[in-house]
């Protein structure tokens, strides 16, 4: 027994080596990628092409260094694109070398009447970007702090991306920070656009642009939302962005220094409480209210929105009545127990769905929440036909799926799913899972060329993931059915599930169709359930031709998953599962 631990403890250690190898190496070759994209820069000529479309570019300046002030103004001269128009304004600098600097680059760039040089008494940044907006001509307008820098191929991608989507309501790219030497670090790729991420953050940031129509219809900037003005801005537009294009390259270079948030949050404390304010706002405005508070990432918020119309959740769960690993109960009674228990704020019913050998769930529910069975007939379970049986016999507005051997790991984490759930667009709603030991088990799934897998499956429950993605909401292609909430008539709309995948890729299915009529799978870190995985029926590969089914029907349509950077490693994900 004692050389069969060491064993085990020994193999445990080897598959710690190994990934950190790789891991060390995927970064090496991510890193070998991107100074190679930096370099290039260099070779790009100024103003070498042109576009039809005009990108308005608005620089508030306010006291800088005027050292960045100069990269800054540079930057844009240097766009290998000429299809550009700059809008400087002094919002009441004090600085003698800052009101100088000004001076002499609107004398030098006086014969070019792209540039113009606005002056104005001291009123903060959205009153200066307001300034600027008033006096743009460009079909889009974009935001640049005045110690930043834009990559000299920023104008020209941008351009390209508008007038080859066919004018889409918002472009942005992906980001990284640059220190005072000039050198580039953190590297920030992004998903495609999330609107589920962008209410917890702006995420969007920097280079973003939007029609300068729509930003003049809400009114531009707000001065009450000084510190997190963009943020308010974009979620005030968020109603009119119907199309979204995201560059996966890091056109905009954030300058971190002693008095920047690219360095540290603390630099601007009032900015966390800016966005609290924006955040409040967006949920009065869009859910009649919610409650927003600081999450565990620092500098962001948890945002949960008001739960409105009294919903009824039918709980639909597939089970073979397996006993729990302590023997004293099944998997089933736990489950259901736990959720009576915890969830205590949204009404639930129950169905479940059997193989007709196991008596009624034994719980008492003190008629809290009905409970009905169904009997599924054949004598091997295909969850997908035992799902669509229960939501036959469901009466509820949303259906929560669920594997019997899950327990509730948080307090009421059906109204956390709901949040979620009934925003417009959104069609189904997974949760964070994780094993009995606290390590990660499910917080999205990302679609690669080998296949649906699990992010981050296997990591200590602490881990934040890239840039807080285990900690965030967000949009994922799929999420798994071991907990999934949805609504009834998205469910009937597709069809439910699909017989096809009786044991494997049945959640991802769906989870792809919902996604092509249009609406978003949506995931989130605040509904919590502990997964016993395995332990209700044995673990098996994957069925040979489930699998070959799924790849027929989707590998052409979705050859990248949007929510995963093609920037990255494909392997990514796999580099930090348990081996």
């Amino acid at each position: 027994m004692a050389d069969r631990s060491l064993y085990r403890r020994a193999r445990g250690r080897a598959g710690r080596v190994r990934r950190w190898v790789r891991r060390r190496l995927h970064e090496r070759r991510v890193g070998r990628q991107y100074r190679a994209w930096l370099a290039d820069a260099a070779q790009v000529t100024a103003g070498s092409v042109s576009h039809l479309t005009t990108v308005s570019i608005l620089v508030p300046v306010y006291d800088p260094p005027v050292k960045f002030l100069r990269e800054c103004l540079e930057s844009v001269l240097a766009q290998r694109a000429r299809n550009w128009q700059l809008l400087v304004v002094d919002d009441g600098s004090t600085k003698a070398d800052v009101i100088s600097f000004l001076e002499v680059f609107a004398r030098e760039h006086a014969d070019d009447e792209r540039i113009m040089l606005v002056r104005k008494e001291n009123g903060g940044i959205s009153s200066a970007l307001n300034a600027a907006l008033e006096r743009a001509t460009g079909e889009y307008v974009g935001m640049l702090d005045h110690d930043d820098v834009l990559d000299p191929r920023c104008i020209d991608e941008f351009t390209r991306a508008i007038e080859e989507g066919s004018f889409p309501d918002a472009v942005y790219s992906d980001e990284d920070k640059i220190d005072f030497r000039g050198q580039h670090f953190e590297l920030y790729c992004k998903p495609d656009f999330s609107p589920e991420l962008l209410m917890t953050q702006m995420y969007l940031c920097h280079f973003t642009v939007f029609r300068r129509a729509d930003m003049v219809a809400v009114g531009g900037l707000r001065s009450a939302m000084d510190g997190a003005q963009d943020f308010d801005l974009a979620l005030r537009l968020l109603p009119r962005l119907g199309r979204v294009v995201h560059l996966p390259r890091p056109l905009y270079h954030w300058r971190a220094w002693a008095e920047s948030t690219a360095l540290t949050i603390d630099a601007k404390p009032w900015a966390q409480d800016a966005a609290a304010r924006v955040q409040g706002d967006y949920l009065d405005r869009t859910f009649g209210g919610g409650s927003v508070a600081a999450s565990a990432v620092p500098g962001l918020n948890e945002v949960h929105p008001r739960v409105g119309a009294d919903p009824l959740v039918s709980v639909i769960i597939p089970t073979v009545g397996t006993p729990n690993t302590a023997g004293t109960r099944r998997f089933v009674d736990d489950a259901v127990r736990s959720l009576v228990e915890l969830e205590t704020q949204t009404r639930l019913e129950f169905v479940i769905v059997t193989t007709g050998v196991i008596p009624d769930v034994r719980v008492d529910f003190h008629g809290r929440h009905p409970v009905r069975h169904v009997v599924y007939g054949a004598e091997e379970v295909n969850f997908a036909e035992a799902i669509n049986l229960g939501r036959s016999a469901a009466t509820g507005d949303y259906l929560l799926i669920l594997n019997d051997d899950t327990t509730v790991a948080e307090p009421n984490p059906v109204t956390r799913l709901l949040e979620v759930g009934q925003a417009p667009g959104v069609g189904v709603v997974g949760c964070r899972l994780t094993y009995p030991d606290g390590r990660l088990q499910h917080v999205g799934m990302v679609l690669l060329p080998s296949g649906p897998t699990h992010c981050w499956i296997g990591r200590p429950g602490k881990e934040p993931g890239y840039f807080g993605s285990t900690l965030t909401p967000r949009n994922y292609l799929a999420v798994t059915a071991a907990a999934m909430l949805v609504p009834a008539a998205v469910f009937d709309e597709v069809g439910g599930f699909d017989p096809v995948f009786a044991r494997d890729f049945n959640d991802v299915d769906f989870c792809l169709r919902v996604h092509q009529q249009g609406r978003r799978v949506a995931w989130t870190p605040y509904a919590h359930w502990t997964h016993h995985e395995g332990a209700s029926m044995a673990r098996h590969k994957p069925d040979a031709a489930e699998a070959r089914a799924f790849r027929d029907r989707w590998s052409t349509v979705y050859p990248v998953d949007p929510y995963y950077s093609p920037a990255l490693d494909q392997r990514l994900p796999h580099l930090y599962e348990a081996v």
